[in-house]
């Protein structure tokens, strides 16, 4: 895969890994029970949440 592919790649990845958090924070789910589901930590999680992410793995 090229280097443009790959970084298009990863992207798509970590956009769709924000809209998880943040349906899951939508639906009740605690920072805590976030950062658990989605092996991240919490600090990752309430920046996502506070809209000053996504933070890249």
């Amino acid at each position: 895969m090229c280097n443009l592919s790959q970084g298009i790649e990863e992207k798509r990845i970590v956009i769709g890994e924000a809209r998880t958090i943040m349906r899951m924070y939508n639906n009740g789910f605690t920072t805590e029970q976030i950062a658990t589901a989605t092996d991240k930590n919490i600090e990752d999680v309430e920046a996502i949440i506070n809209g000053k992410g996504p933070v890249l793995a």
